[in-house]
């Protein structure tokens, strides 16, 4: 456990903070909080007025409320700090006082430019700053990554020195962008922080920065035209939006088509693949997935009436549709698991249940709660057996599209345990599942959607280059793409063959009741609090 010292201003931090403190308790023993009673911001209101009204009703969150420390126990020091243009410095005393009580690491959530004395030279001080120093560095944080139509908002851990942008980087997220609303963008980054600490602490004892250039363009505060234009952009994207929920549907479908090959980029054409042909009760076909043998493939089916998930089977070289295995709640990605001889089913299920597996026959009568996740509802569960132990790749409901979280287990029926790096990526181009895990040349090859964007619209295919009950690395070798068509956003392979899915938006009148009515149905079961 690390000795720690805080800098705060005023002894408050805001939610965000507070929380990636509690999520590294376990490593951090906090024995003094730096406390400077004299940080201030210096505003240009003529230059910058727009900006700081952006900031109030956006940045300004629940995440980003002042909370005080509960930390009673712990000794706060207060002092003013020597400002040196636009840096601050600690007064020499408190620099030594910290210096002289063998403190390890320091977490700066307060202050501004930080100038490091020599007494504070020996400790290491860690920094959030919200930007990808290789894109975006400066501020505001998402503002120009929103106005660019960026993939995502980076988030680091970074080491200070007295030259800007020049530590090390211990830890680096991505965070989704909502491309239409600033304030949903910043709730996005500032919640996906809270994991960030805990990650550059394991990797500061480890001695394993993240390898980064931080070379991106250094932005400044903007000025009252171009929020104005910003808030155009924003306008325009949300009308957009609207427009889209209100008129237009995913016309999802399924098709099969050869051996997938790991490559940089491996595009497919629907004329290319064998296209199943939707029932009429159905609007759509997704998430297709072979069974244990290939002759079927198992698929979320829409149904048209209810508007909820159905789990049914297909023929696996036709497409046709052979019977129906899970009805009556909301269900999908329907992932088949082989064990101990035996054939099992994990629906997703986070509507209505916490997870479980079926034994076949796939009925309620074989259902298998699975151990140690009985509080959480998750999304697109994948196991993997690897070396005697049970790997459980899955997303939380809350935050599928930004972060894949990892379970192990001694056993499909034993207690399945956090990873301790969870979750294991932060990332919206890659981190929900969209597919089995797949070994190639004694390799392990993961299928993550690309969310970037648009839900669905692309995988990226992840080389895992590390997996253990302590320890997980991935990297992106590859990505799969349609040409005429949006997707793949679940991927599934059997032998020589492939299954995929895929959809083009399709406008209708009657797009906004369809998207209505499961959402009455699920909140009139409870199923939506």
């Amino acid at each position: 456990m690390l000795r720690a010292a805080l800098i705060l201003d005023g002894a408050e931090i805001t939610q965000w903070q507070k929380d990636a403190l509690d999520a590294a308790r376990d490593l951090l023993d906090i024995k003094i909080v730096l406390s400077c009673t004299n940080s201030r911001t210096k505003k240009n209101l003529t230059k910058n007025f727009l900006y700081y009204l952006l900031n109030i009703v956006s940045l300004k969150n629940r995440l980003t409320r002042k909370v005080r420390l509960d930390r009673q126990e712990v000794p706060v020091v207060e002092f003013d700090s020597i400002y040196e243009g636009s840096w601050q410095r600690i007064p020499s005393s408190v620099s030594k006082e910290i210096a002289d009580s063998n403190i390890d690491v320091i977490i700066k959530f307060g202050m501004s430019l930080l100038r490091i004395d020599e007494a504070l030279s020996r400790i290491k001080i860690l920094s959030f700053h919200h930007g990808d120093p290789s894109c975006f560095r400066g501020r505001p944080a998402g503002f120009y990554e929103l106005l660019f139509r960026a993939d995502s908002v980076g988030v680091i851990v970074q080491e200070l020195s007295n030259k800007l942008d020049a530590g090390k980087v211990w830890a680096i997220c991505h965070s989704k962008i909502q491309h239409h609303s600033y304030k949903k963008t910043a709730i996005n980054f500032y919640a996906n922080s809270r994991f960030l600490l805990r990650k550059a602490l394991i990797n500061l004892a480890n001695n394993r920065p993240v390898d980064i250039e931080p070379n991106g363009k250094n932005y400044r505060l903007p000025g009252n035209l171009l929020v104005l234009k910003f808030f155009a952009i924003l306008f325009a994207r949300k009308l957009r939006r609207i427009i889209y929920g209100a008129f237009y549907e995913k016309g999802w479908n399924v098709g099969t088509a050869g051996k997938i090959e790991i490559k940089d980029r491996l595009s497919f054409d629907p004329v290319d693949i064998k296209s199943a042909k939707i029932p009429a009760s159905y609007s759509f076909y997704a998430d297709p997935f072979f069974g244990v043998d290939g002759s079927k493939i198992r698929v979320e089916a829409l149904n048209l009436r209810s508007g909820l998930g159905e789990i049914v089977e297909l023929d696996a070289e036709n497409l046709t549709l052979l019977n129906i295995l899970l009805k009556g709640n909301h269900y999908s990605y329907p992932f088949s698991f082989f064990s101990g001889n035996e054939e099992f089913l994990i629906p997703e299920v986070a509507s209505h249940s916490s997870p479980y597996m079926l034994a076949k026959p796939f009925q309620d009568e074989r259902k298998i709660l699975l151990r140690g996740l009985e509080k959480y509802r998750i999304v697109d569960s994948t196991m993997l057996e690897n070396e005697g132990r049970i790997y459980l790749f899955c997303g939380m409901n809350s935050s599928a599209s930004d972060c894949l979280y990892l379970f192990s287990a001694e056993g499909v029926d034993k207690e399945f345990k956090p990873h301790p790096l969870n979750p294991i990526v932060m990332d919206p181009s890659r981190a929900r599942m969209g597919g089995r895990i797949i070994r190639r040349h004694g390799r392990l090859y993961r299928f993550g959607q690309n969310n970037s964007f648009g839900y669905g619209d692309g995988i990226s295919i992840c080389e895992i280059t590390k997996l253990s009950g302590d320890d997980y690395e991935e990297k992106i070798v590859g990505s799969l793409r349609f040409n005429d068509a949006c997707g793949p956003h679940t991927v599934d392979v059997f032998e020589d063959k492939s299954v995929l899915d895929f959809y083009v938006d399709k406008f209708s009148l009657f797009a906004w009741y369809r998207r209505i009515v499961p959402y009455v149905l699920r909140r009139a079961k409870g199923e939506l609090s």
